[in-house]
């Protein structure tokens, strides 16, 4: 039902799209151009996410007890195991955006980054006098887009940075094939219950690095439209 929203919506969306799709990348960038950009934007966690949390400190055995570990699913907050790091476990976010750390008990993680869970860990540690040298490490785990269409190699994209573009997402896909329509690239995106659609045209730099969807977010819809000969240029 995912894939049909976006074929419908591209087509809902093909009269407004500028024509040309085979013309080359980024026409208006020149040298020493000044191109107004997005705002960065980091990956904010959302209810269902997956994250996996490492805790170090000189006194290992008392790290220990801070770190999920073990070979089954035997916790409530829906740890599963990971093979990211050897019998770590991933916490998964309920539907109100909270994780049940250990000794530390109930996090809300919901809407931030990775690297601000990290701090609010390490200062949870802190402040209550658990673990004075802590070092938190936290990872995203599973978090995707997916990309269709006009793609060499279309399907799920794991989001591996903080910040995630969807020139990254197209590079992993292998690049747009000599049929897909650059001058309109679709973003389906879930916003709180409504699903947002937007459209990229990478010919202009301008129109690209201003976008909203620039910077993508987990669950993401990518689609490339397949050129139309007889478009205008």
């Amino acid at each position: 039902m995912k894939h049909s929203f976006i074929l419908t919506m591209a087509a809902a969306l093909t009269a407004s799209c500028a024509g040309g799709g085979r013309q080359t990348y980024f026409r208006d960038l020149q040298a020493d151009s000044a191109i107004a950009t997005a705002t960065p934007r980091d990956i904010a966690l959302r209810p269902g996410d997956k994250l996996t949390v490492i805790v170090n400190s000189r006194d290992r055995n008392l790290a220990d007890l801070f770190n999920l570990t073990g070979t089954g699913t035997g916790h409530d907050t829906g740890a599963e195991t990971t093979s990211l790091v050897p019998n770590t476990q991933k916490y998964t976010l309920d539907n109100n955006g909270n994780i049940d750390f250990p000794v530390v008990g109930t996090l809300h993680v919901g809407g931030i980054s990775r690297d601000s869970v990290a701090k609010l860990i390490k200062r949870q540690l802190v402040d209550r006098r658990l673990l004075t040298d802590a070092v938190v490490n936290v990872e995203l785990a599973n978090l995707c887009v997916s990309v269709l269409g006009e793609v060499r190699r279309p399907g799920r994209v794991v989001i591996d940075r903080d910040r995630f573009t969807i020139i990254d997402a197209l590079s992993v896909a292998g690049d747009l094939t000599t049929n897909g329509d650059r001058s309109c690239i679709l973003v389906v995106r879930q916003e709180g219950n409504v699903r947002k659609a937007y459209t990229i045209d990478l010919r202009s730099a301008a129109n690209l690095y201003s976008s909203p969807a620039y910077y993508l977010s987990q669950g993401d819809m990518i689609y490339v439209k397949p050129y139309r000969a007889g478009r205008g240029k």
